[in-house]
């Protein structure tokens, strides 16, 4: 699995860190900016997802013509001790996917990458509007999905 440079935005006032993975340009045009934001929205409100934890990581990708959602909710990130308490939702085609497995090697990779990020910043704050974390070369597109 590759991915794309991750792309940030916040749902309500939960921050989104989305990294899509190629493939996903047979579902998104790669020239309309903010068509993975809106499909991620919509998501998120029809699946009633509202107290999502203090920040999410997504995983898009795709499964022939589905779109899949990796949605990994990171929260109680001070009060837990040992590191943010972290849930996942997998979703095909907006739908909640309970067949589905809940990772593949590489996004634990990119997930550690994150998490090791974290660590090495002063807040939450600047975590999140900070740049992400180099991805090693073999999971890392490098570029940017929109044109």
């Amino acid at each position: 699995m590759v991915f794309y440079n991750p792309i940030s935005f916040s749902i309500n006032s939960t921050p989104v860190i989305v990294y899509p993975c190629p493939g996903v340009e047979m579902i998104f045009n790669r020239k309309e900016k903010g068509c993975i934001e809106k499909y991620i929205t919509e998501l998120y409100f029809e699946n009633n997802i509202h107290e999502n934890g203090e920040y999410n990581i997504i995983i898009l990708w795709n499964e022939d013509e589905e779109v899949m959602v990796d949605l990994w909710i990171f929260d109680r990130i001070e009060s837990w001790g040992s590191g943010p308490l972290v849930d996942v939702k997998i979703f095909r085609d907006k739908k909640i996917d309970l067949n589905t497995g809940v990772s593949a090697g590489d996004g634990l990779v990119l997930l550690g990458m994150e998490e090791q990020h974290r660590w090495t910043t002063q807040s939450l704050k600047e975590y999140l509007r900070g740049k992400r974390p180099k991805l090693p070369k073999r999971i890392s597109a490098n570029e940017e999905f929109y044109f």
